[in-house]
């Protein structure tokens, strides 16, 4: 009986409220590289990742990457990263672990623990920064497809928004 109450009641639900698919496999990794706007944009356009995040570890500007394992692995992330020019070092969080020193040609670091810092607000998604975008509350998942995109690919990067987000775009322009 209470098995069927529940189905009922969610049969009652509006759709939006209804998760569309189970959350993906998501994994954290940082970048290690000269620019992190230059990290953010270049590995924001990469197929898998769902978050950026410019910051500090080791010394180094860095950029953390939250992506969605079950469409790009660990090496196929550190490859790209690599050819974009973004991956003069990886780090793993402190409980992961790397079965090898160099992952996708890239050489991995110390493992990423507290003293990672992230930028100051005014550092993140600076490609937005100047754009019609700027003026959007946006989640932090699509300011990194946008922050991406809006540079190299416009189209791709309007792409990323909702109706209503498109819809304020256009009234700013």
């Amino acid at each position: 009986m209470k098995n069927l109450l529940c189905l009922l009641a969610a049969l009652t639900l509006p759709i939006s409220s209804l998760p569309a698919e189970p959350p993906p496999a998501v994994a954290r990794v940082a970048f290690a590289q000269s620019c992190f706007w230059t990290g953010e944009m270049e590995l924001g356009q990469i197929d898998g990742v769902v978050r950026t995040e410019a910051g500090f570890f080791q010394g180094h500007e860095v950029t953390v990457v939250e992506f969605d394992s079950a469409r790009v692995s660990l090496e196929q992330l550190a490859a790209q990263a690599r050819k974009a020019g973004v991956a003069d070092r990886l780090y793993l969080p402190a409980k992961a672990t790397a079965s090898a020193h160099v992952v996708g040609g890239v050489t991995v670091g110390v493992p990423l623990d507290r003293s990672y810092r992230p930028a100051p607000a005014s550092d993140q998604k600076k490609q937005i920064e100047g754009t019609p975008y700027a003026r959007l509350k946006l989640s932090p998942e699509v300011a990194t497809k946008v922050n991406a995109f809006v540079r190299v690919d416009p189209a791709r990067a309007l792409q990323s928004l909702g109706p209503t987000e498109r819809a304020q775009v256009a009234a700013i322009r």
